[in-house]
């Protein structure tokens, strides 16, 4: 199932700046890889490129050669990458144009799409996907051929799902991919209003860093606002409608292992609870032991590597990390499994509490997690951003007073710091 460039070639598919890639340059570079990778007999390429255009030739050329593609994190080291190479017998390895051989002999391939997982430390898991099923949900939506022409931010790096997600739609839209010169608030801005951008995909830690370099009343051709990959809090929802109230708002909940499970138009944070019962765009929910357990038609194979165990129980439900509850007729993610803060014995979810300190006036972007201590084990440790112009003194004693008088004892922030910005990851997720 080659990519469809040749719809419109002569359309720009990447700007960056100044420069433009039209979609017959992509697939003309495609066909050079083909033609390459062919030549030396290659079932199997690993991509270690940032770039979009190497990433999409690629997954290109290997559709039209039914080989097997890996897309590799740039920041894995050499050795990590040679242990990857070896134990799934890849032949060549892509990080520009052209493709470098390795010595491995040509294996059987399964026309797989492999990308690693992230948030993690050394060597990633690679979860694996059907490459006619990955591309297959693109080609069948039959929402976007409408968009094309539209103009998407790439705000995800592209070697991860989300990035991948945002490149694979643009190609199939037939829309337009923007690039930053610079992956900073101010960057992802210049490179919005330069070339117009109709769709922004992003974090929420994104979408709050993006708000505060954005001058009222910036962005006007914005149609849709996408949000995704961290839990969604209601005031960053609210935030943004403000900002642009003739946008949609939509939180996408998928990861790289379940493919993308669900989305959500409503502008509430959470989702609905009868999804729990009714399934929704294909896929089944439920919630065990605190956690989200997903069903979805889009999920992967399984991950590649026999010393990996599955993340799959019970006749195909993918238990996830993210802690839920229920609360009336709403599901609410409140916090990630491996990231919970043991107080005393008491667990409290960082993200709760980064919620309550973004709904303080003042307030424009928080960041929670423990310190040791040692009467209780651990206590909350907040960094917060404030708006510009406020005493920092003054807002430190005020939002400490909201904190001891609404929040459980558990809960307050025992040191509590002013900063100016918080550390965040490439991915533009908050740094732990």
């Amino acid at each position: 199932m080659p990519l469809p460039l040749d719809v419109e070639p002569d359309a720009p598919l990447l700007l960056r700046g100044a420069q433009s890639t039209t979609r017959a340059d992509v697939q003309g570079r495609a066909t050079q890889l083909e033609s390459c990778l062919s030549l030396r007999g290659v079932t199997r390429l690993l991509v270690k490129s940032d770039q979009p255009v190497h990433i999409l030739s690629a997954i290109d050329a290997a559709t039209r050669l039914g080989a097997d593609v890996w897309i590799a994190h740039t920041d894995l080291s050499s050795h990590v990458i040679d242990d990857i190479v070896r134990e799934h017998r890849i032949g060549a390895i892509v990080s520009s144009d052209d493709a470098t051989a390795t010595d491995i002999a040509p294996t059987t391939a399964s026309s797989q799409i492999c990308l690693m997982t992230s948030g993690t430390t050394g060597r990633p898991k690679v979860a694996a996907h059907a490459q006619e099923h990955f591309l297959g949900r693109f080609a069948s939506q039959p929402s976007l051929p409408a968009l094309s022409g539209s103009r998407w931010l790439l705000t995800y790096q592209p070697t991860t799902f989300a990035g991948l997600q945002m490149l694979l739609t643009s190609v199939y839209a037939t829309g337009i991919l923007v690039l930053p010169d610079e992956r900073t608030p101010q960057g992802f801005l210049n490179a919005a209003q330069l070339h117009g951008v109709t769709h922004i995909s992003g974090t929420p830690t994104f979408w709050r860093s993006l708000l505060m370099v954005m001058p009222p009343g910036s962005l006007r051709d914005l149609q849709q606002a996408t949000l995704g990959g961290e839990a969604i809090d209601q005031v960053t929802l609210d935030r943004i409608r403000l900002a642009f109230p003739r946008a949609r708002t939509t939180h996408i909940y998928a990861s790289t292992e379940a493919g993308v499970v669900f989305a959500v138009n409503d502008g509430q944070a959470g989702f609905p609870a009868h999804w729990l019962t009714d399934g929704v765009q294909g896929s089944q929910l439920r919630i065990r032991d605190g956690l989200l357990e997903v069903r979805s038609p889009r999920k992967m194979t399984g991950y590649l590597g026999q010393a990996v165990s599955t993340p799959f129980v019970d006749d195909g439900w993918l238990r996830t990390a993210d802690r839920v509850a229920v609360e009336g007729d709403r599901v609410h993610f409140v916090g990630r499994l491996d990231s919970v803060i043991n107080v005393g014995g008491a667990k409290v979810d960082p993200f709760s509490v980064e919620a309550f300190l973004l709904s303080l006036q003042g307030v424009t972007e928080a960041r929670v997690a423990g310190v040791r201590n040692q009467l209780t084990g651990f206590v909350v440790a907040a960094d917060v951003v404030l708006a510009p112009g406020l005493d920092p003194d003054a807002a430190r004693q005020r939002i400490l007073a909201a904190c001891y008088q609404r929040l459980p004892g558990t809960h307050v922030p025992r040191v509590l710091r002013i900063v100016d910005a918080v550390p965040v990851l490439d991915s533009w997720k908050k740094a732990v």
